[in-house]
């Protein structure tokens, strides 16, 4: 029989809340069929007994959900439940013990302490000597990503579906030049202003005719206006300078700048940068620099699960790329910093939705 299983020991009145959003998160990674929940997971007909030594058979880890009342309320002869011999979490902890092949783990819950061997029947004694894990309240989602990591050192994860069509967010637009965001206004005014210049000089040539005659003719009988280039000085031009680009170059606008150094990028953001998510920590990033763009590595408890690529756009600092390792999910960060860059704060971005999120330095 392959032991691949996860069972949950806890008592009802103490865990069961808990102890169901902890077998949902399981079952997302490790599938449905691999955590037990006593009642849920009996078979129609069967009885409780042969239920639960079935599972623990079956089991690789028992978590052993202890709460504040995992002791159970004292019967009339102020006897707690854990002490009397029909009590079923007593006979679920006793039998996973029992079991060489079994990884048994005490899961501290809402502020549980570990109960010491004094405290304990005597065939779950052991139980004082194990190492405990706790999932606090207030890193509820931090804590259960490291048992999850933990667990999955000896349950195999359930194969995810691959998307075939990935969601990538797209880039945020680079920020324009003073140039891109203004040449319209400014063409708009030069055009205005030729208009007003060739009517204002149309203008007082007819009125300068009108008052001494006709210009004079050249020799050969074309007209000279006063201001235009003559074709000597047009031959001139074109000796000293035969291709024609010394105004075209003097003009030509820097469609390619080069892509800044580190030192002219505003301010350095390079370095090691932890992810925190709804006041949780979630793991690290570690960036480095290159001017405007930069290239980045992710951290899971001090384990690199992926990498990418970004750019910076004088103020907001986002992905143009980020794979993580043995995941098909889309993911992305975008983070923007008003105090030169000491601090940043925006989103984290999973298959499109968004998460509020901020960056600490180490």
């Amino acid at each position: 029989m392959e032991k691949n299983k996860i069972f949950l020991s806890h008592r009802h009145s103490d865990t069961q809340s808990d102890c169901h959003r902890i077998r949902e998160t399981l079952e997302e990674e490790f599938g449905e069929d691999a955590v037990f929940l006593d009642i849920e997971n009996l078979e129609p007909g069967i009885r409780f007994a042969d239920a639960i030594d079935k599972a623990l058979k079956e089991s690789k880890v028992v978590l052993v959900a202890i709460g504040p009342d995992w002791f159970g309320d004292p019967n009339e002869d102020g006897i707690t439940r854990l002490f009397q011999e029909n009590d079923w979490v007593r006979r679920e902890v006793s039998a996973a013990l029992a079991k060489p092949d079994t990884r048994v783990i005490p899961l501290l819950l809402k502020g549980a302490t570990r109960p010491t061997a004094d405290q304990l029947p005597e065939e779950l004694k052991e139980l004082a000597g194990l190492q405990t894990f706790e999932i606090s309240i207030t890193r509820w989602k931090y804590d259960l990503g490291v048992l999850v990591e933990a667990l999955a050192k000896l349950i195999p994860r359930k194969k995810k579906p691959i998307n075939p069509n990935p969601y990538r967010p797209n880039p945020a637009p680079k920020p324009k030049s003073w140039w891109g965001r203004n040449y319209i206004w400014i063409l708009g005014v030069f055009v205005i202003l030729m208009i007003l210049i060739i009517s204002s000089e149309g203008f007082q040539e007819g009125y300068n005719e009108g008052l001494n005659g006709p210009t004079n003719s050249t020799d050969t009988g074309k007209e000279q206006v006063e201001g235009e280039v003559s074709q000597d000085e047009i031959n001139q031009l074109r000796e000293n300078d035969p291709n024609g680009n010394q105004i075209y170059n003097d003009l030509q606008l820097e469609d390619n700048p080069v892509t800044p150094s580190t030192s002219e990028a505003v301010f350095n953001y390079s370095g090691k940068w932890w992810v925190w998510q709804n006041g949780v920590r979630m793991g690290y990033i570690l960036i480095i620099q290159n001017g405007y763009y930069f290239n980045f590595d992710y951290y899971y408890f001090d384990k690199k699960t992926g990498e990418g690529t970004g750019e910076f756009d004088g103020t907001y600092i986002y992905t143009t790329q980020f794979r993580m390792y043995d995941d098909p999910n889309n993911y992305g960060f975008s983070f923007g910093s008003n105090d030169g860059g000491v601090s940043w704060f925006g989103q984290t971005v999973k298959n499109g939705a968004p998460a509020n999120a901020e960056l600490r330095k180490d």
